[in-house]
């Protein structure tokens, strides 16, 4: 649906914001006050899914909208409006930009446009278009193909720093935003069963990327480096890689305040039963326990004692690798421990051919993610594996439980086909479904494909087509039922009103209505006197009111019925429902 914008302005709700802060970030106030009361899926859905513009643009809406409420949670203002320039200098979306995010929320079931706008033109100055937050009764759900609008339902939100959304959001990159909105989520954003919040939490690299949906680990550890030197977070512990289980342990995050931290009490984690709105629970060891009244740091001497015993032995296993002792420390100096240990357990795995310490410190140096045959786990499950597990089960015939395993690659390429594929079908997934009908596909083919890149390949773009076409074909006889349907409920309100309109041309147009009478008479004369069976059967319902009055209306050139129910109906049809 195309949503013209008039004079480059849009109308939000409600009402105004600060503008971003531009000295130099100390930290979040503290979450008693100065808050945005935030959907939760703001964070599970939006900011994981959707593009900057998107994010930026519905952030800066959650703001005005629910950033400036009264005692009863309801907007001061009902309506604000925007223009272009105002959404490009406080939202941070450039101008070129905003069209093409309001329609990825408008299709995305994030907004919804309350009134379209109309541009403006020589005798008629025109309207903005008027969107809002769309809400949803629906249950809570973090998958974007099911997502029909905000839950509007109890709970499921949080108090959310304003910062977030007058520094953060509109200044800083998508990567940036994920990573401090995933920190946000996962601790200040997570109500244990006593109804407290937690205020640091143990993640993995892993964990963000995954739950962030950030592609590259380059660009989180980067992300990370400038959320923490911008005071947006703080690492409380680093974290510890080790071949043994029992050993490792992520590291703990947690949002910079500026007031210190919040003074609330947290039972320890090993004790702990915590009850997430909408995500999978976070397994933290069970001989750490979340802080009582403020984070506690290591004393200095502490630390001081303590670090360089573990640089030493770090050191000594890269000197074993084949680093020099000065490159060695120039790597522990500029990278942390948990980095430098996932590369040297990974580096088997890469099979370096020449020199390991060489490929060692590039995958140090740029963050490489762990090797495709070591992520198999990370895939299974997702859209992409089950699709790729479809397509090989219906390429070999079999039509019952897939048995195959496909590698990361290939379920990232089904991931990405499966995302075109349900773009093409207007949100609709139907990913086994899909996977067998290409594999099928493939089957048949004089000669059979070998993989599922190449199937792919030279028949995704014919694949596409089809569900295109089935598409268009669904809604076409969608529309067709609805217009019979509509047709056949309002057909006697037409007709009644074609009667009317026959009265009245006998009192107002007398000769004009003889006319039409004698013209049907001539055609009854001529419809006796014809021998054809045609003739005989239109004979035989010549005089029935409804034929009687489809005449009446075409000697007089009155609407049919869509004409009709498009301009006098108050019932009409409405083609975009």
């Amino acid at each position: 649906m195309q949503h013209t914008v008039a004079e480059n302005r849009i109308i939000l709700i409600p009402s105004k914001a600060p503008s971003p802060t531009t000295s130099t970030f100390r930290g979040f106030r503290s979450p008693t006050s100065n808050t945005t009361y935030t959907p939760n899926q703001f964070f599970d859905v939006v900011i994981p899914h959707f593009s900057r513009g998107v994010v930026r643009i519905v952030g800066y809406l959650i703001r005005k909208t629910l950033g400036w409420c009264d005692a009863n949670g309801n907007p001061q203002e009902e309506q604000i409006e925007a223009s272009y320039s105002e959404i490009e200098h406080k939202a941070g979306v450039s101008r070129d930009m905003i069209r093409s995010a309001l329609d990825d929320a408008l299709a995305g079931n994030i907004l919804e446009c309350s009134r379209e706008g109309r541009p403006k033109l020589a005798h008629d100055a025109g309207q903005s278009a008027l969107y809002s937050l769309r809400w949803s009764g629906v249950a809570y759900t973090t998958r974007p193909a099911e997502f029909r609008g905000f839950f509007e339902g109890d709970g499921n939100r949080t108090d959310i720093p304003n910062e977030f959304f007058d520094v953060v959001i509109p200044n800083e990159p998508l990567s940036v935003i994920k990573v401090v909105g995933s920190i946000i989520r996962h601790s200040i954003g997570f109500q244990t069963k006593h109804g407290r919040r937690r205020q640091q939490v143990a993640l993995s690299f892993q964990h963000i990327q995954n739950y962030a949906r950030i592609s590259s680990r380059s660009d989180l550890a980067k992300a990370v480096r400038t959320a923490l030197e911008k005071n947006y977070i703080i690492r409380v512990a680093d974290g510890v890689f080790s071949h043994r289980f029992d050993e490792r342990r992520s590291a703990t995050y947690a949002l910079r305040w500026s007031d210190s931290l919040i003074g609330q009490k947290t039972a320890p984690a090993v004790d702990q039963s915590e009850n997430q709105t909408s995500i999978g629970q976070i397994s933290v060891p069970a001989d750490q326990s979340e802080i009582q009244t403020s984070i506690k740091k290591k004393p200095e001497n502490e630390t001081i004692n303590r670090q360089p015993v573990a640089d030493t032995q770090l050191q000594q296993k890269l000197i074993a690798i084949g680093f020099s002792e000065k490159t060695a420390a120039k790597l522990i100096r500029e990278h942390s421990r948990q980095v430098i240990e996932e590369q040297m357990a990974w580096l088997p795995h890469r099979a370096p051919a020449r020199s390991p310490a060489g490929l060692l410190r590039r995958a140090i140096e740029q963050q490489w993610p762990a090797p495709l045959k070591l992520r198999a786990t990370e895939v299974q499950g997702t859209v992409g594996w089950e699709f790729a597990r479809c397509f090989y089960a219906a390429y070999g015939g079999n039509r019952g439980e897939p048995v195959n395993e496909p590698s990361p690659r290939e379920a990232q390429l089904a991931a990405d086909f499966v995302q075109r594929l349900t773009r093409a079908a207007a949100g609709e997934s139907h990913v086994s479904e899909w996977g067998r009908a290409l594999g099928q596909l493939a089957r048949e083919q004089r000669n059979p494909f070998p993989s599922l890149q190449l199937a792919i390949r030279q028949l995704g773009d014919a694949f596409l087509v089809k569900i295109e076409k089935q598409r268009l074909h669904t809604q076409l006889a969608s529309v067709t039922q609805l217009r019979e349907q509509h047709e056949q409920t309002h057909r006697a309100a037409w007709l009644a009103w074609l009667t009317e309109q026959e009265r009245a041309m006998q009192q107002s147009q007398p000769e004009e209505y003889a006319g039409f009478i004698a013209k049907r008479q001539h055609e009854r004369a001529e419809l006796a006197t014809d021998p054809k069976p045609w003739s005989r059967k239109a004979l035989e319902c010549f005089d029935v009111e409804s034929v009687r009055l489809s005449a009446f209306r075409q000697y007089f050139g009155l609407p049919d019925f869509w004409q009709w129910d498009a301009s006098i109906n108050n019932q009409s049809l409405n083609p975009t429902a």
